[in-house]
């Protein structure tokens, strides 16, 4: 007989993962239960898009490990291709020696990115991947001052949260920072900084980038404009379509590198193997990770030819680690095989309706937005004022968990994103949607009252 999902048997947080939970407060980095992103539970196994914890309660996932996942939990095509590749090389550094899956996986990412980007320097995350992008901007244009958006969030190490905006909490303590580094506001439509709606806004945002660039810093000076191509940490903000044409344009006119940080929308998460596909442009630079290798960890800055094409100081002793290489190329092939960017697309707009009709029928759910299976809602106290509220989100969360669903936490404050694996089973999709959806109407009954 087919076991039921979601099947909790023991009300989360039970008794096993609070006790790992009480170890783990002893000994580990405390700013990670600190933060309050954590869920408090303890996760034992995996599979597709099932997540089991330390008490044998089997929850539908949203998160797919921050948008990890893809190819969902333990892939066994993915398992198989790293199990063979350990049975050969484990490791011996790009430093060291050329290796085979190092070499093929700079080969495939040639094929499979947008434009004409064709070199790659693999690492081991996102984060990575970053600082490689900001070195080899600097050294590459001669030129010391970066430009990027209020909202953004691209890692954080020093430099990476240099050029991130999405909250000042996350630069607390830690100043100075990267010098140089300029931001601007982001076509975040239902917050418009400027008071207006789009489209009658004859794009304000961009209208101010021109005035910043003649006023604040020359773009003669800048080496590099980033943006991510729909912001994640923020809750999937998707900018209008005109927004990243126009950036392409302004960096071709001054000589600057466009770079994307596609580290949370590649690999199929928003229908298009890369989310700039959905606004038609390439970048010069762009920075991947998270769903490169079905859960192994890699990142990879991958560029054109003139700019990677070059001998600076860099590098990374496990970056680009022979299984890892292998899990992204068996992760690749598996979601062109099966087609995943247009599974993402399909079922993008199956959960799309599905939450815009709890949308409509509370007051709590001030914005919904995304792309594919990157989906966003904006939690609000009062939805006339769009009164943010980290809180009634967090409940939210909480009552989902309890229910079967997990979902992602206070990265974006009072943003929910669901954010599956990409082969989730569509009637597993319906049943963790119609429990987000419970989730929501509960709190906002309660919020009525």
């Amino acid at each position: 007989m087919k076991e039921e999902i979601p099947n909790i048997i023991n009300e989360p947080p039970a008794k096993n993962s609070l006790e790992l939970r009480k170890k783990d407060e002893k000994y580990g980095f405390a700013t990670l239960f600190l933060s309050g992103k954590q869920l408090p539970i303890a996760i034992k196994r995996g599979k597709g898009a099932v997540l089991e914890d330390l008490d044998g309660n089997k929850f539908i996932d949203f998160t797919s490990g921050i948008a990890v996942s893809n190819v969902g939990h333990c892939n066994p095509y993915v398992i198989d291709a790293a199990k063979k590749q350990m049975d050969n090389l484990i490791h011996i550094s790009q430093h060291i020696a050329h290796y085979e899956t190092h070499t093929m996986l700079k080969e495939k990412l040639a094929e499979i990115t947008p434009g004409d980007l064709k070199r790659s320097f693999l690492c081991n995350s996102g984060g990575e991947a970053i600082e490689a992008l900001i070195k080899v901007s600097k050294f590459y244009s001669e030129r010391d001052a970066f430009l990027g958006f209020m909202g953004a969030f691209h890692g954080q190490s020093v430099a990476a949260m240099s050029l991130s905006a999405s909250s000042s909490e996350w630069k607390f303590g830690f100043q100075p920072l990267l010098p140089c580094v300029y931001h601007v506001p982001y076509p975040y439509c239902y917050r418009c900084p400027f008071g207006e709606e789009y489209p009658g806004c004859s794009l304000q945002c961009m209208e101010f980038l021109h005035k910043f660039l003649d006023t604040v810093i020359h773009p003669y000076e800048i080496a590099t404009i980033i943006t991510e191509p729909i912001q994640g940490e923020k809750g999937a903000i998707v900018p209008p379509p005109e927004f990243l044409p126009e950036l392409r344009k302004i960096c071709d006119e001054n000589d600057i590198i466009f770079a994307l940080d596609e580290v949370q929308t590649g690999f199929g998460r928003t229908g298009k193997m890369f989310a700039c596909e959905h606004f038609g442009v390439a970048p010069d630079l762009m920075a991947l990770a998270k769903g490169i290798a079905g859960g192994f960890p890699l990142g990879a800055l991958v560029g054109k030819e003139e700019i990677l094409n070059q001998e600076m100081g860099h590098g990374s002793t496990f970056g680009g680690n022979p299984v890892s290489c292998a899990a992204a190329l068996a992760a690749i092939d598996f979601i062109l095989k099966e087609k995943l960017p247009e599974r993402a697309e399909k079922l993008g707009k199956f959960a799309f309706n599905i939450l815009n009709e709890v949308k409509e029928d509370t007051e709590i759910v001030g914005d919904l937005r995304g792309k594919g299976l990157l989906i966003g809602l904006e939690i609000v106290s009062d939805r006339d004022k769009k009164t943010p509220s980290g809180k009634l989100a967090e409940k939210i969360r909480e009552v989902a968990m309890k229910n079967g669903v997990l979902m992602v936490g206070q990265f974006g404050k009072n943003n929910i994103r669901v954010i599956p694996p990409l082969v989730i089973p569509e009637e597993l999709l319906e049943k963790g949607l119609n429990i987000l959806c419970d989730a929501i109407k509960k709190v906002d009954s309660e919020v009525r009252k």
